[in-house]
């Protein structure tokens, strides 16, 4: 891309934050959006929400939200229409993230989706259900969606990504609602609670569960009922959520944020695991006829399906090939149980991770500094993989005899990717590798200032724009994505002292970190 083009994407973008308006209580008032909330404290919540409110308009054409991408923000319809877009004609399910992902491509005339999670549609279903829009299943098919209406609070809630391209239709005038605002409004208003909880249920909850490989053979009639009986809980951080020993009435579906699950050990609590997004956890205590063997409780703000006992059980007699995989589930987590119990370090390891968030990342780069001589041949590797520019930088948070760089972590969750403008930041189907298109990357610094842990940097690309600053383009590892071989920093360590690893492979970790 030219430096033209990327000024004119620039320019775009600038010219929609100048479009961004604030809020206030009074005009907030009259939207139907805000009606279920309670009247006497109407005032006072709303000058809490408003801070994360901003009024916004789209010309025709403009896209609000871009398949595959994450996003923070719910939006509802004030005046105009939007139009939602997907082309997609097959089912994407759960996917294991991987190095060197073989899956292809779709088919030219189909938009590729760019995350773990997307269209979902099983064989005989007449629609897709994106995100949290319905679409019929017809090429290029579109649907309308007018004043009144609310479209990507499941995308945000649940850090799935953006299953369908919303687009503008002539002027619209819109209220983002950006995610801690739409979680004041869920817990003060009953009403908007109960809609999104509905509209969950009704579109999108049977697809998330067709598409975790527990229910994926399940026969389809059960599995509608089931959505229609399932529980939706919300956890804010720290909450319990099933305490060790108490009574297991329930199986739990994570369908949004972290759970810790640690076991009691003296006047301390031990992690064994952590559950992140289509895991699930309880199968243990139903099988057994066991109290709960761990506690539970919300890292962060946690969305979560609860199955009672009952239907629990009514899942087993109808899909026999589900308990045997819950059988092998629950008996490897008594082990995990009791080697922490045996082994209490290897928990330490766990909250290590926790505390540091290595345990959001799918890949995280270790230097073992009692074997590393600072030769420095892995940023060199680096830097000739990728023009002359190193994507990591060999200094960073210390643990033990171990160094880990700043350098990406490849999350399951990557929030670097909300809010990027020009969609410039993607993650294929079914791969470990966030990448960014230096193309059509504006230098807009928003994944730099989202990455939790700095691992985004702004370099300068030798470009000058017209107001005479330097043109800058956002810069991290990619886990060499093309080197056939894998990472340089690993493979060209003379050393062998850097390694990748996946914090949730507990075994590994333990073995490594020892």
């Amino acid at each position: 891309m030219s430096a033209i083009d990327r000024a004119e994407l620039a320019r775009r973008h600038e010219q929609r934050l100048k479009l961004l308006v604030p809020a206030a209580v009074e005009e907030l008032k009259g939207l139907s959006l805000f009606s279920g909330l309670p009247e006497k404290a109407r005032d006072k919540i709303l000058e809490k929400i408003r801070q994360y409110v901003h009024w916004v308009e789209f010309g025709p054409g403009d896209i609000v939200l871009r398949q595959g991408d994450y996003s923070d923000s719910a939006f509802f319809i004030v005046s105009g229409t939007v139009e939602v877009q997907a082309n997609l004609k097959s089912q994407e399910r759960f996917a294991v993230p991987r190095l060197r992902s073989t899956a292809t491509g779709a088919a030219p005339r189909e938009l590729r989706p760019r995350s773990s999670i997307a269209g979902m549609v099983g064989k005989g279903q007449k629609t897709f259900i994106l995100a949290d829009v319905a679409i019929e299943d017809t090429p290029d098919s579109r649907v309308l969606m007018q004043e009144g209406e609310v479209f990507g609070e499941v995308a945000a809630l649940s850090r799935y990504a953006v299953g369908a391209t919303v687009k503008s239709v002539g002027t619209t005038r819109l209220l983002q609602l950006r995610l801690p605002g739409l979680r004041m409004l869920m817990k003060t208003s009953k009403e908007f609670q109960k809609f999104v909880d509905d509209r969950y249920r009704r579109r999108t909850l049977s697809s998330h569960l067709r598409n975790v490989d527990l229910f994926s053979k399940v026969d389809a009639r059960f599995l509608k009922e089931m959505q229609e009986r399932a529980e939706l809980l919300s956890f804010e951080p720290g909450q319990i959520i099933v305490d060790e020993g108490t009574e297991a009435d329930a199986f739990y579906l994570v369908r949004g944020g972290y759970v810790r699950v640690s076991v009691r050990a003296g006047v301390t609590d031990l992690v064994v695991t952590y559950l992140r997004k289509g895991e699930y956890v309880g199968e243990t205590a139903l099988l057994m006829n066991l109290d709960w063997p761990f506690t539970l409780q919300a890292m962060e703000y946690v969305e979560l399906v609860k199955i009672s006992k009952e239907d629990f059980r009514r899942l087993l007699a109808v899909a026999p090939d589900v308990e045997d995989k819950l059988w092998n589930d629950g008996v490897a987590q008594l082990k995990a149980r009791g080697s922490v119990m045996r082994d209490p370090i290897s928990s330490e390891y766990l909250q290590m991770a926790a505390e540091t968030g290595l345990i959001h990342g799918e890949s995280v780069l270790l230097i073992d500094l009692a074997t590393c001589t600072r030769c420095d041949d892995c940023v060199r590797a680096c830097a000739e993989t990728h023009g002359g520019t190193p994507r990591f930088v060999r200094e960073g948070y210390k643990y033990r005899n171990w160094l880990i760089p700043s350098a990406c972590y490849q999350c399951t969750d990557p929030v670097c990717m909300t809010n990027c403008p020009t969609g410039a930041i993607t993650r294929e189907v079914g791969t470990l590798e966030v990448t960014i298109n230096e193309e059509t990357c504006i230098g807009c610094s928003n994944c730099a200032k989202s990455c939790p842990w700095d691992n985004i940097v702004m370099i300068e690309t030798g470009e000058v724009r017209t107001d005479g600053k330097a043109v800058e383009v956002a810069s991290k590892c990619d886990l060499c994505i093309s080197r056939p071989e894998g990472p340089a920093c690993v493979q060209m360590c003379p050393q062998g002292a850097t390694i990748r690893i996946n914090f949730k492979d507990i075994d590994r970790v333990s073995t490594t970190l020892r």
